[in-house]
């Protein structure tokens, strides 16, 4: 990696940046595969112009497939409503040739606030230019999935779980206002979904996977989602009346003509006896294949290393993430008046008896 680009992360301080970017980055470097890392706080946003290098000071790196060149890479680790005027912020200042921006979960809270933030990044900068970030495509042991040989026409069945083990470990702002819906099942799940039923990791074929699919029944009747909350969590927020879900199970189809007629179940939930993140394709003889999405230490600086070579097909299209929210659109618009019944569950539980209700009450 003969040219090397400016590395600045706005949100140094916070938790994604000290467990993931920043070592990661330390490794690269180590590696002389990233130029310069500056880290940005909110102090520092009226001289960015002196902290971070001119033009003509930073290479040009070639980018692959899109995106002309990039000699700086701006990575927003911060609160989804600060992206907005961060965007604009760099826009301003460094314009838009030879810049990558890279973004964080979530992308938006719903259908409308997703539309709204495509439309104005897309006021500054090329869709090649924008780098959404889901980490679970860039894990290793996601490629065996579309390296096996399917016999689709024989599959009855698709189940993708991630069970967690921790509990919101004190982010109680952020979980009030997100939920497992916004927090995983959105971004990740979906988007394992999306490789699955598409077959590939190209961007294109996921975002038409996406488009085929949709939640089986009338979300209003409660029958097709499960939601559920861990006992003790409104002790832990001080809501005595909160119902964010920290558990969601959901039954959706896909109108695609090979996948027609195969249910597919997507759950996910915290302080659960085991973490885990599983995908089971299930055979008319009974048989599964099991697919287990491993922790990878090294998953972030594949990331980096993937934007800096412009491999964007390691990355959300706006068109996944529009289609993601509007797969939910009824769903939240329906929990606006009525969430139903939580199923309320113990720590430690195993994820499989909630999903099935008879680990819950």
């Amino acid at each position: 990696m003969t040219n090397k680009p400016t590395y600045i992360i706005f949100g140094a301080s916070g938790d994604l940046s000290r467990r993931y970017l920043l070592p990661a980055l330390k490794n690269m470097r180590e590696m002389n595969q990233v130029g310069d890392v500056i880290l940005v706080s909110r102090k520092d946003y009226e001289n960015l112009k002196n902290l971070i290098p001119n033009d003509k000071d930073l290479p040009a790196l070639p980018t692959g497939q899109a995106g002309g060149k990039a000699g700086k890479i701006f990575h927003l680790a911060i609160p989804p409503e600060a992206v907005t005027d961060v965007v604009k912020l760099i826009y301003d200042n460094f314009g838009k040739d030879d810049v990558k921006i890279m973004l964080e979960k979530p992308f938006g809270k719903d259908l409308e606030s997703a539309q709204d933030l495509v439309s104005h990044v897309d006021q500054y900068f090329k869709e090649s230019q924008i780098y959404r970030v889901d980490h679970y495509l860039a894990k290793r042991s996601m490629q065996n999935v579309v390296t096996e040989k399917w016999e689709k026409n024989k599959i009855t069945r698709i189940e993708i779980t991630a069970s967690e083990k921790i509990d919101i470990e004190g982010r109680v702002n952020f979980y009030e206002q997100t939920g497992a819906l916004k927090d995983f099942m959105q971004s990740h799940l979906l988007e394992m979904a999306a490789v699955v039923l598409s077959g590939s990791f190209n961007a294109a074929l996921r975002h038409e996977a996406l488009k085929n699919l949709e939640i089986v029944c009338d979300v209003r009747e409660h029958r097709c989602v499960k939601s559920g909350q861990y006992k003790g969590y409104r002790e832990e927020v001080n809501n005595p009346k909160s119902m964010t879900e920290t558990f969601i199970s959901i039954n959706m189809v896909s109108n695609d003509k090979t996948w027609r007629g195969v249910p597919i179940t997507l759950s996910t939930g915290k302080a659960f006896a085991e973490k885990f993140t599983q995908i089971i394709v299930e055979y008319e003889d009974g048989k599964k294949k099991i697919f287990n999405i491993e922790h990878e230490t090294d998953t972030y600086e594949r990331v980096i290393r993937a934007a800096i070579e412009g491999k964007r097909d390691l990355f959300v299209s706006s068109g996944e993430i529009l289609e993601t929210w509007r797969i939910l659109d009824n769903l939240q618009k329906s929990w606006l008046e009525d969430k139903g019944n939580l199923v309320f569950y113990e720590k430690g539980s195993n994820i499989y008896e909630v999903i099935n209700n008879s680990g819950g009450q």
